[in-house]
């Protein structure tokens, strides 16, 4: 057993999360004194912020960077742009929180490579190749067929490489997944989703997505949403974070190891329960596979499994994975570990 790995042994839960790096995968944060002080009191030190808005137009999308960039700047004490995963290790050094830029969408830049270049330049570095639908590089997991990566896909991905951002797969559907896996030079990784033999749904990864993803060297963080987490024998049963330790088991044994599993609490912090009704009843009137209703059917309260309300409970992640029989090792790997190998093993060319 190597030093760190006694130390880490002889630390408690409390002791063991804040000498963790640790990362949310996925989430839209609000631009706000309140979120700051959830992520302090949660011990989170990066986040990847779903900058902007998916099926947003090119202008409106560099309008919502711009927003996120001026609000990182008025707040030099307490925030920084991570462009890099020395930022990353900076900002747990100075007790401040790490901000990646992360859409979830590409139909704002399109198939054009200049223009993906130019969001580099902003600060992108982990990108969702498609939401849902099916856009001018692969297909969305709300498609009723997946053709897979498109051509022009497959040059995007490579451009993505080469420049050093992230692909991320998360909405994308299985064909498409699995094709950028096999074009991408670099681990690709599902930023937020959970196990489709455990909640079956159009947005859960299967076990032989899985597989191939821990082939590959990527990494799939596990949501906290109660609609993705739930029990199919008690679809009304709000789960908690023993299911969310469910989830991460399942990547384990399905990858072959703990360093292809982390979390990613896919809580949007600006959704408010008047947009939630509206969502609902716009979905009412839609018959798309896309547009269904994707969190089932709990309520506002509900819509997050308990232990986990929002980001100041973190610390609960660390109970819950050390009560599931995981070593302070891996979970300390969970907590952030895993993020950012990989972000550094995508942002390396980019680096250079």
């Amino acid at each position: 057993m190597n030093t760190a790995a006694a130390e880490a042994t002889t630390l408690s839960a409390t002791e063991l999360h804040a000498a963790a790096t640790v990362v949310d995968g996925s989430t839209v944060i609000e631009l706000s004194d309140a979120h700051l002080d959830r992520i302090r009191r949660g011990g989170v030190t990066a986040v990847n912020h779903t900058v902007t808005k998916p099926y947003v137009d090119t202008a409106t999308a560099l309008r919502q960077v711009n927003r996120c960039r001026r609000w990182i700047d008025e707040h030099p004490d307490d925030v920084l742009l991570a462009l890099t995963v020395a930022d990353i290790e900076r900002a747990k050094a100075e007790g401040k929180e790490a901000v990646i830029l992360g859409p979830q969408d590409t139909e704002m830049i399109g198939v054009d490579l200049d223009l993906l270049g130019t969001f580099y330049d902003l600060g992108i570095r982990v990108l969702q190749l498609t939401y849902q639908r099916q856009n001018l590089l692969g297909a969305g997991c709300g498609e009723e067929v997946d053709p897979g990566l498109t051509h022009r896909g497959r040059a995007f991905v490579g451009a993505m490489n080469e420049l050093g951002i992230l692909v991320d797969v998360s909405h994308c559907g299985e064909r498409t997944g699995l094709d950028a896996m096999e074009v991408s030079e670099t681990p690709v990784v599902v930023t937020h989703s959970f196990c489709d033999v455990l909640s079956p749904h159009i947005r859960a990864k299967s076990d032989a997505f899985l597989r191939r993803l821990g082939e590959q060297g990527g990494v799939m963080g596990i949501t906290t949403l109660s609609g993705f987490l739930y029990y199919p024998d008690a679809p009304s049963r709000r789960p908690d974070l023993t299911r969310f330790v469910e989830h991460v088991k399942q990547v384990v044994e399905v990858t072959g190891g703990v360093e292809h599993v982390a979390i990613a609490t896919d809580y949007d912090e600006t959704w408010t329960e008047p947009m939630r009704i509206a969502q609902l009843q716009s979905i009412a009137r839609s018959t798309s596979k896309e547009q269904q209703n994707l969190l089932g059917d709990f309520g506002w309260n509900e819509r997050r499994a308990i232990g986990m309300d929002d980001a100041s409970d973190f610390p609960n992640f660390t109970e819950a994975l050390l009560a599931g029989g995981f070593t302070p090792d891996e979970v300390t790997k969970v907590l952030g570990g895993n993020w950012l190998r990989v972000l550094g093993e995508a942002w390396k060319p980019g680096d250079r």
